[in-house]
């Protein structure tokens, strides 16, 4: 076993060490001074431990805490780890305390900032556990979490955070994954906006009354001027957003929505202005106004829907641990330090319920892992010393120690993160033709309400008139529906393939995958494990399978090759003790040796011919020879004991795969590398008749090649080890993932599950994908092509219009959420078990 490292990286440090926990400094200490002297410590948290100690030990000598009680049961107990020079207990921290019965009140869930040692979430359970109003207080530092019982009419859950913030911890909502500053200030502009849309509505709705009676002009300007006031706030403030982005896309020459939104408002409201100079009571400031909030309105559904729909793929990101406990010499029982120091060869221990920060192998401990959250699939398995455990797992239960072989960036839950950060910032076909087509439509919308007013004033219609139809025309033809039509399925699709178990690389696999019409399959780890396996034993007279596979075990005590690896695997598994063997020789091509008397033989044909020549074994040898498998003979006395089968195991639900692509009309074919013998002999097993055999990687290539010249629409399957090139060939490619490189990876889609079966459940998976996608473009197309008409016409006011633009938004966010519905649904499927 590798020694493990006993330094982490290093980071950005100040020289010296804390004065109270001994980790090196960071580039900003936090300092003390205290009995003429300056103290230096590695985070808040330290710094506030060393007062109260200061004070516990009663003594101008600020060494003299070291000496007090208080030090020596958080030395004891871990909260302050031993320094540097001091050595390191040599027993383990004592178990952590059952936790406390829930008391009653509210519960408080908080992520905690800029915690650096344990001393700093034992600091902040301390301070809230002395706060009136506190029933209980527990802060994981492995987890950057808060979890306070309060009572509600004694305290709030903003002067827990104030409180905390003084003390140099900022807390927000566990939930949240980002800064939410920029939120809160759009919902409370949205809000203002409202409140003074409104009360210019309520104003106009007065003035309007003067069409009916005679106003006088003194009470017309009365309304009319703070109309004017709250509708300019409005735009100004509110709107002040939309028209900097609508100016910035002018002076580019890329006129975007917004343009649109400012031209109708503003045009709205210097209407109105002229109309106040003119006495009239043709006024639209609340035209203007509305205009603005909702739009406002529009564009924060838009991002909250956006957030719903991200929240998995938000979790699956964030799914790294913050803090992991490594095991060092010093530290014996486990230190937590950031995640960002672990590296490859350090020893690290995962408690329960705590998520494994990198791909490695378990030294000691045992538990049970579940991957949902990388698989797709829910499952608990075991793990024991020897077993591998993956980044991005969860530990169920128990507690193992893990020697981390790949971290960070290079582990598979790095690699998985760079790959779906690469698929969001991609661009599908249909969305790049949308992202090509928007800056041709604000052009061609200002053109066309041009138009409209020009025809308007051409045919007589009077200037205030045409000019409000151009502006209804501007509002309704807003492509903001086209906009997230494509993007916000496509990211939807992305987030929710995640939890699925689908790795998309790439967008535009969710269109080539309703048009694929073949599916080319390579044999050896796609169809078949890629495994040489002992699959059967059949034992002659005189001998049990126990018996054979003892001795054969026995004779291959030493040897390293795939079949006495194999025969001492099934020994173990069987729990089997191998035969005594004396004498034991090794040939070419067998083993031979003296067991209780006898010689005995292992090995292959040829090695055992004359044990043969009586035809012993002859059927076996013609059912292998169809089947694609190889024999492995034992003789014991000159007779044969037993014929081990081996061969490459069919995946489970290979066949199954097969027969559901055939049955729904798909062209299945095989490609190996193998002997065509061998090829056809697992082709047959999984019920596909077209199959290659002694291909080279170059050969498959242009395999595909020529399917895809007779007009085919072809999927290649494979593991992506020697199928690359054909991979890279195909409309669409799919890799099974069994733990190989991820990171190198042409194909367009990874199933992380190796199950050939996920094939079908992707298929179904993106056309549903594709028939959101049509649908949310249907939507916004018949949008437009009824409501721009309309506008035209004089039918709808502008008024109308902006809300007819917010509707046609919402219809996409509606066609989205039933998609997300749909496919979350548990008989929509959630992996490969659920392909028909």
């Amino acid at each position: 076993m590798a020694r493990a490292r006993l330094e982490p990286h290093p980071r950005k440090l100040t020289v010296g060490s804390c004065d109270l926990c001994g980790l090196p400094l960071r580039a900003h200490p936090a300092e003390l001074t205290a009995a003429g002297g300056t103290y230096r410590f590695c985070c808040p948290g330290c710094r506030q431990v060393f007062r109260i100690l200061l004070q516990a030990a009663g003594s101008p000598d600020p060494a003299a805490f070291r000496r007090s009680e208080l030090f020596r049961r958080c030395r004891e107990s871990g909260i302050i780890p031993a320094a540097a020079e001091e050595p390191a207990p040599e027993t383990a921290s004592p178990p952590p305390p059952p936790p406390a019965p829930a008391a009653p009140g509210l519960t408080l869930t908080l992520a905690v900032e800029r915690m650096v040692c344990p001393a700093c979430a034992w600091l902040i359970e301390t301070v809230l556990s002395r706060l009136p109003g506190v029933h209980s207080a527990s802060c994981s530092f492995a987890t950057d979490r808060l979890k306070v019982v309060y009572d509600p009419t004694a305290l709030s859950p903003r002067r827990i955070g104030e409180l905390l913030a003084a003390y140099g911890y900022p807390v927000r909502p566990a939930s949240e994954r980002r800064p939410t500053a920029r939120a809160d200030a759009e919902w409370l502009r949205f809000g203002v906006a409202a409140f003074l849309s409104m009360n210019v509505m309520m104003l106009s709705a007065a003035l309007y009354f003067g069409f009916f009676t005679e106003l006088p002009a003194e009470s017309v300007a009365r309304l009319s001027w703070p109309m004017a006031g709250m509708a300019g706030a409005v735009l100004a403030w509110a709107g002040g957003g939309i028209f900097r982005r609508a100016l910035q896309g002018l002076q580019r020459g890329a006129p975007g929505m917004d343009c649109l939104i400012a031209v109708g408002a503003l045009s709205a409201f210097g209407i109105s202005l002229v109309g106040i100079a003119a006495g009239s009571l043709h006024l639209y400031f609340d035209t203007a106004s509305m205009l603005v909030t909702l739009a406002l309105l529009g564009r924060l559904l838009e991002r909250q829907a956006r957030d719903r729909v991200l929240e998995a793929m938000e979790d699956f990101l964030h799914l790294a641990p913050a803090k992991v406990q490594i095991l060092h010499e010093r530290h014996p029982a486990g230190r937590y330090v950031a995640a960002e120091r672990l590296a490859a060869g350090d020893l690290f221990r995962v408690e329960e319920g705590e998520v494994i920060a990198a791909d490695g192998v378990v030294v000691s401990g045992s538990g049970l892992v579940d991957e949902a959250m990388i698989t797709g699939e829910p499952g608990r398995l075991p793990r024991r010393p020897g077993d591998a455990v993956r980044s991005g797992s969860r530990l169920h239960a128990g507690g193992i120690t893990v020697l981390a072989e790949r971290v960070g960036a290079e582990s598979l839950l790095g690699r998985m993160c760079a790959v779906v950060e690469e698929a969001i910032a991609g661009r599908g076909g249909r969305e790049a033709w949308t992202d090509r087509l928007l800056p041709r439509v604000v052009p061609l919308v200002l053109l066309l309400a041009t138009g409209t007013a020009l025809w308007g004033l051409l045919s007589g219609q009077a200037a205030e008139q045409a000019l409000m139809r151009a502006v209804a025309v501007c509002v309704i033809a807003c492509p903001c529906a086209l906009g997230i039509a494509v993007p916000l399925a496509r990211a939807t699709a992305i987030a929710l393939a995640v939890r699925r178990g689908f790795l998309v690389r790439r967008p535009e696999a969710f269109e080539s995958a309703v048009r694929v019409d073949t599916v080319v399959f390579d044999k050896t780890g796609t169809l078949t494990e890629g495994v040489w396996r002992l699959l059967e034993v059949i034992p002659r007279e005189g001998f049990t399978a126990a018996t054979a596979i003892a001795l054969a075990a026995g004779l291959e005590r030493q040897g390293q090759h795939p079949v006495a690896l194999e025969l001492r695997r099934e020994a173990q598994d069987r729990r089997l003790r191998p035969e005594r063997v004396a004498v034991v020789q090794v040939e070419g091509n067998g083993v031979s040796g003296l067991w209780r008397g006898k010689e005995v033989k292992i090995g292959s044909a040829e090695f055992l011919a004359e044990e043969l020549a009586e035809g012993s074994g002859a059927a076996e040898a013609a059912r292998a020879s169809a089947e694609g498998r190889s024999l492995i003979y034992l003789s014991a006395g000159g007779r044969i004991a037993a014929i081990f089968v081996f061969g490459d195991a069919l995946r489970p639900g290979a066949a199954a795969a097969v027969a559901a692509l055939d049955r729904r009309g798909l062209a299945v074919a095989l490609v190996s590398g193998d002997g065509e013998a061998t090829t056809a002999a697992v082709g047959a097993q999984a019920g596909i008749r077209e199959c290659r055999g002694g291909l080279l990687p170059a050969d498959k290539e242009r395999f595909v090649a020529a399917l895809r010249r007779r007009g085919k629409k072809v999927a290649v399957v494979g593991d992506g080890v020697n199928d690359a090139p054909a991979l890279a060939a195909a409309d669409l490619g799919l890799t099974l993932f069994a733990g190989g490189s991820l990171g190198r990876e042409v194909a367009d889609v990874t199933l992380m599950q190796p199950d050939p079966r996920g094939v079908l459940a992707f298929l179904d998976f993106a056309r549903a994908v594709q028939r959101t996608i049509r649908r949310n473009l249907l939507l916004t197309a018949g949008y437009n092509a009824l409501a721009i008409p309309a506008a035209m016409a004089g039918l709808l006011s502008p008024l109308v219009a902006a809300g007819a633009m917010l509707v046609s938004s919402l219809s996409v966010i509606g066609s989205t959420t039933l998609f997300v519905r749909a496919a979350s649904r548990p008989e929509a499927g959630g992996g490969p078990q659920s392909a028909r």
